[in-house]
């Protein structure tokens, strides 16, 4: 109890540069009192204003958390997107400074043919496949309606 009679002394010294400001603190204090506690006692006196309060408040806090939850992930995927992103950039840096323009370029045109080729193999497996189905089609017709004696 000695702490806050010396501080209180402290703040309410007419030589303290501190004096405007803890009058101010405490006309505030004062004003929010006068607003606050009629609310306050009106919202204990009906229980049914309490609790649509109280659920008010759980959801603005939970809305918040959440708002938080999301920012925080988004934050996340911007970074790895940032990362991956300048990682390429660098990568494709390297690779023209190792290699040369004249090397990127052997480069790119040994994977397009080996891409193409693996393109057109499976190209013309596909068209095998589609045709395949087309054959068995009408054999598939022919057993769902009972035919070939089976």
């Amino acid at each position: 109890m000695d702490l806050i009679q010396d501080w209180t002394s402290y703040f309410l010294d007419p030589s303290n540069p501190l004096r405007p400001w803890a009058y101010r603190l405490l006309s505030l204090s004062n004003t929010a009192r006068t607003y606050a506690f009629p609310l306050l006692t009106s919202i204990t006196q009906k229980p049914d204003l309490a609790t649509i309060a109280l659920l008010l408040v759980i959801i603005f806090v939970s809305l918040k958390l959440l708002n938080m939850l999301v920012q925080s992930v988004m934050f996340w995927f911007r970074l790895a997107w940032k990362i991956a992103f300048w990682g390429v950039l660098a990568g494709l840096a390297l690779w023209m400074w190792t290699r040369g323009p004249e090397g990127v370029a052997q480069d790119v045109g040994y994977w397009a043919g080996v891409w193409g080729n693996e393109y057109e193999y499976w190209r013309e497996w596909e068209g095998q496949a589609r045709f395949a189905q087309s054959w068995q089609q009408p054999v598939r017709k022919a057993q769902r309606r009972g035919g070939w004696g089976i």
